[in-house]
């Protein structure tokens, strides 16, 4: 009587579908990893996006606002008087009331008159390819140090200014003849380092009527 044997057989990876397991495997975790590094970096680029835009219409709105809030003499000056406000094409320098500081109920005008120190020097200026703000009190010595601060990157910014006549200018106050001493209206077109371009018109208060 013959007698069969029979081996159990156990089934387990051959060597080779340890290898093709390890691959793809390596290549799920590459393929993971580049959609994470993509997916931060976006997040990141968003991010300073955001920062950037947010800067620039800081500066802009500031910007607007020092203008607005430009004070000056009712009387008319000459480019040989001076002026409260002196600008070119990308500077400009005036003088506003201090935000800091509150209304006085018997009028801003009157109260600047009898407070000085309620009163800011402001300057704009562009240095490299950075816009600035700097300010100081007005009634501090020609010799008191500004308080100056980057605003923005900027690639082309050019202002001019509106006299009486609604002739645009590049140049406050006009270097002849007689001139107020705000002008009706400055124009400013700015361009950022990003390429967002802005058309400013603004109106200092005093010569809104």
């Amino acid at each position: 009587m013959s007698k069969t044997i029979k081996f159990s057989q156990q089934h387990g990876m051959t060597l080779l579908e340890l290898l093709v397991a390890v691959a793809l495997m390596s290549v799920i975790a590459v393929m993971a990893f580049a959609s994470i590094y993509t997916l931060t970096e976006s997040k990141r680029h968003l991010d300073e996006t955001v920062d950037r835009l947010n800067q620039e219409s800081a500066a802009l709105g500031l910007f607007n606002q020092d203008i607005k809030m430009a004070i000056g003499e009712q009387s008319s000056v000459s480019a040989n008087r001076g002026s409260s406000l002196v600008g070119d094409t990308q500077n400009l320098r005036l003088q506003r009331f201090n935000p800091y500081q509150s209304v006085p109920r018997q009028g801003i005008v009157n109260h600047l008159k009898q407070r000085p120190a309620t009163v800011l020097d402001v300057r704009w200026f562009v240095r490299g390819d950075i816009w600035y703000r700097a300010t100081r009190s007005a009634a501090a010595t020609a010799y008191a140090p500004w308080q100056q601060q980057p605003m923005m990157d900027i690639q082309q910014i050019r202002c001019q200014y509106q006299s009486v006549n609604g002739q645009l200018i590049d140049r406050w106050p006009p270097r002849q003849g007689p001139a107020t001493a705000l002008p009706k209206a400055v124009h400013c077109h700015i361009r950022s380092q990003h390429n967002r371009q802005s058309d400013m018109v603004i109106t200092p208060w005093q010569q809104i009527w």
